[in-house]
């Protein structure tokens, strides 16, 4: 057991974001939990509520999302689950890859495509 665990502090306690699915920290942070089909059974993927200028001056306010989950169907169907349920009516405009992993970035050409949508890393 690591000795400095009892100073770790979990404010959700025991709570889970739901495989596919999303858990509100605050009204602009979901949390994501995607579905993996290994032994790494999930990864933790964000919404971040987000605005963003356009060409012609127009203030669009949106999602921006934080990793996207390895490229599958399954994951892909667990995104557009998430599409119509936990958007709030309003659109991806960014795109943040952390890291080259496929479980990263592997939906990422895809959810930019679908969103028109700009990739950040």
């Amino acid at each position: 057991m690591n000795e400095s665990e009892h100073m770790l502090h979990y404010p959700l306690g025991e709570a889970l974001a739901p495989k596919g699915g999303t858990l509100a920290i605050t009204p602009d942070i979901k949390w994501v939990r995607m579905a993996l089909p290994f032994a790494l059974d999930h990864i933790n993927l964000w919404l971040l509520r987000d605005a963003m200028d356009t060409a012609n001056g127009e203030r669009i306010q949106g999602w921006s999302v934080v990793d996207c989950g390895i490229h599958s169907a399954q994951s892909q169907a667990q995104w557009e689950s998430i599409f119509a349920n936990e958007l709030e009516g309003l659109p991806i405009l960014r795109v943040f890859v952390t890291h080259m992993h496929p479980d990263h970035i592997g939906l990422a050409h895809w959810l930019c495509q679908r969103w028109n949508a700009t990739l950040w890393m």
